[in-house]
């Protein structure tokens, strides 16, 4: 063997331990919420933190809050800002189980009676719910659980109150930070001060805001249903107008309303 090829030999020798190690580096790109790119070798990442090594080996940890999205960098991907889609962007890491609040306001319909010659009654409407639940299930931004709140139906000078028990899900029409949303729920509206409640259901258009890695904003309408009867006795004296009201039996209300909720 010459020395040309020793030499050679050497030289590659040399140089597998490299090209192994360049063949398992992995690099990624950390797209940030403030639009910022950085691309590296990720060295450790957990719920918290993220540490990334960049080609002169030098490290940097970044919280994971103020990342949107976490990709693989592939050889002919060119290291560049992302064009600003909020629709393609992803929300890593989002929390499985979830609280929320939502209020609203709208209108009320209630359908006529006999006594009322079959004329429907309107006025207004409130609501409030409190929402416990599983969120980003099958990571795909669904959200299933229950909700307990308050509706308060205001028509010729009567407030019916109800307390809705329901269950709930809520399905994103795309993934991504920003996003429309379907939601559904039904249960049983349990009556206040002298009514009995009955079913109810609501579908609601939403749209979805990711403000954090485990928050949200959602704002939309709801049309709701409401089954609704005077009670057959109350406590003390009877209120006859209200008795008059809801004569003949169970009435339906139906409410069209505003939505604002927001999700932890």
């Amino acid at each position: 063997m010459n020395i040309s090829t020793r030499f050679r030999l050497l030289v590659l020798l040399l140089a597998l331990p490299l090209m192994v190690f360049a063949e398992q580096a992995i690099q990624h790109k950390l797209v940030f919420r403030s639009g910022r790119v950085v691309t590296g070798e990720i060295v450790l990442r957990n719920e918290d933190v993220v540490i990334i090594k960049d080609g002169y080996g030098t490290r940097f940890q970044f919280p994971m809050s103020d990342i949107v999205e976490i990709t693989e960098l592939k050889e002919e991907e060119p290291d560049q800002k992302p064009k600003e889609d909020p629709q393609s962007r992803s929300v890593t890491n989002v929390k499985r189980t979830s609280l929320g609040v939502r209020v609203a306001g709208g209108v009320a319909c209630l359908d006529g009676s006999v006594t009322d010659a079959g004329k429907a009654t309107l006025g207004g409407a409130i609501a409030a719910d409190f929402r416990l639940g599983a969120n980003n299930l099958g990571g795909k931004h669904i959200f299933l659980g229950g909700q307990v709140g308050y509706r308060a139906l205001m028509a010729e000078g009567k407030t019916l109150s109800i307390i809705p028990v329901d269950a709930v899900m809520e399905l994103p029409v795309i993934t991504g930070a920003h996003a429309p949303m379907i939601g559904v729920n039904i249960g049983y509206g349990i009556g206040v001060g002298g009514i009995r409640g009955g079913v109810n259901a609501g579908l609601t258009l939403a749209y979805r805001y990711h403000f954090s890695r485990t928050g949200s904003l959602h704002i939309g309408v709801e049309a709701e249903v409401q089954q609704l009867a005077a009670a057959s006795h109350t406590i003390g004296v009877p209120d006859e107008s209200l008795q008059s009201f809801l004569s003949t039996g169970r009435r339906t209300a139906v409410m069209g309303l505003l939505t604002f909720g927001v999700l932890f």
